[in-house]
């Protein structure tokens, strides 16, 4: 499938923040772990500029599954864009290394909404942060997807994936996962 050429990965801001909140309400979750479509909702009615000051913030802290609390890791979140809201796309590291904690399933998360799909919009923008991940001095990015979900592993293989496993992590449930690694040193 062709690229958009109008397909931009913009920091999220107030100007499209109401795009955002109609895709949460049409039940769209930038979480593909966690459904959290509406406690975004009530954060975003509550305070709309910290709703996005949160999602920018290098600071704080992130809910796992099991409602722990852990340290947020340093990030790059983005919304897809096309002159509409399509999807988000975040990656996450630690400092001075490629490692992640047992915690995070992976350095890069995507999510398309459902009705702009199949347009190649996961693919090119999975694509566009391979290069901010090497510019935060990763030389390889691991991205997680479930056994059943052969979009998304198109996505990572079209972007240079290659599969090193099946995992589970006892944080995220019993179903397992595939482990995609992409090499970008050289």
């Amino acid at each position: 499938m062709p690229a958009s050429p109008s397909l931009q990965l913009l920091e999220p801001s107030l100007t499209h923040l109401s795009a955002y909140a109609d895709a949460l309400a049409r039940g769209w979750s930038p979480n593909n772990v966690r459904d959290v479509s509406a406690e975004q909702l009530d954060a975003i009615r509550t305070d709309r500029a910290a709703f996005v000051a949160g999602l920018l913030s290098q600071a704080g802290t992130v809910r796992q599954p099991d409602g722990s609390e852990v340290p947020k890791l340093p990030n790059r979140v983005r919304w897809m864009w096309d002159g509409a809201f399509a999807g988000h796309i975040g990656l996450r590291w630690q400092a001075d290394t490629d490692a992640l904690p047992d915690h995070v399933l992976g350095h890069v998360g995507f999510a398309v909404v459902p009705w702009m799909r199949r347009r190649g919009y996961a693919t090119q923008a999975l694509g566009m942060m391979l290069p901010v991940a090497r510019e935060v001095g990763l030389t390889r990015v691991e991205i997680t997807t479930d056994p059943d979900n052969t979009a998304s592993q198109r996505v990572i293989e079209v972007n240079g994936g290659r599969l090193v496993g099946e995992f589970v992590n006892a944080r995220f449930g019993t179903r397992p996962k595939l482990r995609y690694v992409i090499d970008l040193a050289g």
